[in-house]
């Protein structure tokens, strides 16, 4: 297998970044029991998975964001946590302390759960977030002159396909209706 395609998995101890954090990993068969109370995790397999990935800095930093942002210490779901691990690593934004101050993570994750627009709760809710959090022109860039016109001249030859398929699909109709 190519180097390039094989993923190094980091030492990452979960236990030890979360209570870096101030937050407590329990079962996750205490989640009904114990659930939506601040700084409490449920999820140590995603942590685990994001920590090995992408390194307890990266773990440690996606916790903080959470547990230390205006009332969203109690938001440390899977779908979050996952979310906003995508967010910090999509460098689409600039990553500040009170990034999250301004938003309920809870809401955007119930509203991604309702939605989900043929992608998992995670992807709505990371996407939501970066339309949230990131300039419209890192998340869509301009075109470049020549980008513009090459995306015009493939409008103009998918337009004209189209044009020709409807008329051969007259001809055959009217072919089809003569030989009847």
């Amino acid at each position: 297998m190519p180097q390039s395609r094989v993923s190094r998995r980091q030492p990452c101890d979960v236990h030890l970044v979360a209570g870096q954090c101030g937050i407590r990993i329990l079962k996750p068969a205490l989640h009904g029991a114990m659930g939506g109370r601040p700084r409490v995790c449920f999820c140590p397999k995603t942590l685990k998975r994001i920590g090995q990935a992408h390194g307890a800095d990266h773990l440690r930093l996606v916790l903080r964001l959470i547990v230390e942002s205006n009332g969203n210490a109690a938001e440390l779901q899977m779908d979050t946590i996952t979310a906003v691990s995508a967010v910090v690593l999509s460098s689409l934004v600039e990553i500040h302390a009170g990034m999250f101050d301004a938003i309920d993570l809870g809401q955007v994750r119930a509203w991604a759960q309702f939605v989900k627009p043929g992608c998992t709760t995670q992807q709505a809710m990371a996407t939501a977030l970066l339309w949230l959090l990131a300039s419209p022109d890192r998340i869509i860039p301009k075109l470049s002159a020549e980008e513009a016109a090459a995306e015009q001249k493939r409008a103009e030859i998918a337009r004209k396909g189209r044009e020709n398929a409807r008329r051969r699909r007259l001809i055959k109709a009217a072919g089809d209706s003569a030989a009847a």
